[in-house]
């Protein structure tokens, strides 16, 4: 076995110990297990702002200088989506007092049970007709993401495409899990208006609610 099929096998805990003590290969293995989700957040909520592979970059790089300050009783998902939480909305901060980004203020009102927007997604599978309707619908997603409030957006990015629970999302943006979800019912309750033109494309896909 070699010495990167050995850090394959570690655990969090020892991966970052090992990062801790200067082993480069264990920061890069801990950071690559949450490179997919970790870009995908990034991307989803700096949007056309900024350039998202960028931020990604300084996300990790800060994340790497910063591993000494990981606090080994939290999930290192919590704090890595925390970090890259702050660095985003500072970038989108720092964008709109130059005058190149403008954050959206949309208020909607509340609703009391949370509804899945990505089951109104047409099946991808089969046929390239089904595939073609899946991706328009991501792509109006994505659009519409950025009309979204910031603190919204990042909400629901963090719940739907990375399948955090609410009690984690509460730890990684610092607020009480009731606002999570309030901030969670206003993106669902806008994004459904928006993209309307789908529904009923997904419906034999069902839409499970999420807790």
């Amino acid at each position: 076995m070699n010495e990167t099929e050995g850090r394959n096998g570690l655990d969090e805990s020892e991966l970052v110990h090992r990062g801790h003590a200067g082993d480069r290969k264990a920061l890069e293995e801990l950071f690559k297990r949450y490179e997919r989700g970790l870009f995908a957040f990034v991307n989803r909520f700096v949007g056309g702002a900024a350039d998202p592979s960028d931020v990604y970059q300084d996300v990790v790089l800060r994340a790497i200088e910063n591993i000494h300050r990981y606090n080994p009783n939290l999930s290192f998902r919590t704090w890595l989506f925390t970090l890259a939480a702050n660095h985003c909305k500072n970038v989108l901060r720092s964008r709109e007092q130059r005058g190149k980004f403008h954050m959206p203020s949309v208020k909607r009102s509340r609703n009391d049970a949370e509804i899945d927007v990505l089951a109104s997604a047409p099946d991808t599978a089969p046929g390239p007709d089904r595939a073609a309707e899946g991706s328009e619908f991501l792509r109006a997603l994505e659009r519409e993401l950025m009309n979204l409030p910031p603190a919204q957006r990042e909400v629901f990015v963090l719940r739907e495409f990375n399948d955090v629970p609410f009690k984690e999302i509460s730890s990684i943006l610092k607020i009480p899990e009731a606002t999570a979800r309030s901030r969670m019912y206003l993106a669902v309750e806008y994004l459904r208006v928006r993209l309307r033109a789908f529904a009923g494309a997904g419906a034999g896909r069902g839409a499970e609610e999420k807790r």
